[in-house]
This record gives structure tokens, sequence and C-alpha cells, in this order.
């Protein structure tokens, strides 16, 4: 294989991976972040949410039922980056909206029942 083909091949693939969305370990550190702000950390202690095992179980059940702009959506809200994810949000049709907002209700008490 030439240098200009192996170039092309390992620029495909970072392409690929780019595309599908934040990794789940960058949604976990999210979701921790996110959990230690206000609302959110009473919410955890008053519930009993040990929150490392609820964000590893979010971040995995996400990823397999929200596209990869709906999990990225999750993400950037979660890390408080307010305007990108409501520039993103405003790409999607109302019916992937929707299917993210279900998504991320199912995903959530499944993930808080199993703590």
């Amino acid at each position: 294989m030439t240098h200009r083909k192996l170039c092309a091949a390992a620029c495909a693939v970072a392409l690929v991976a780019c595309g599908s969305g934040p990794s789940e370990s960058e949604f976990t550190a999210a979701c921790m972040q996110e959990g230690q702000r206000g609302v959110n950390a009473a919410l955890s202690r008053e519930m009993g949410v040990h929150r490392e095992p609820f964000c590893r179980c979010t971040a995995k059940e996400a990823k397999t039922v929200v596209s990869a702009d709906g999990y990225r959506w999750m993400m950037l809200d979660m890390q408080g980056n307010r305007q990108e994810a409501a520039t993103l949000q405003a790409k999607m049709t109302e019916a992937e909206r929707m299917d993210v907002m279900k998504a991320a209700m199912t995903v959530l008490g499944k993930c808080t029942a199993s703590r």
C-alpha cells in the first residue's frame, strides 16, 4: 500500500469514528460533572443514586437507543454547552427530538432502577 493510500485509509477511519458521536467515557464524564451541580446533586443524594455506576449505565444504554446526534446532544447538555446543544437540536426533526427525549426517560428509569 502506498503512503497516500495508507494516509487516506487512516483519515477514513478517523472520520467514521468521529461521525459515531462521543465515546461512552466522554458521556460518563459529562454525566459525572452534571451530577455535582445543584439540583442534580441533591436528587442523587435523595434518591440514593451512586453517580459513577449510574453514569456508566446511562452512557452504555443511551448509546444503544439514540442516534449519534441525540447522544451528542445529551452529552453537550450535561456539559453545560447549552448553545451548542440547542444548535444541534435545531437541526433535528421534531420526531428525532421526541425519540431522544423518550429514550432518555427510558434510560434514566432503567439506570436509576438498577442502582
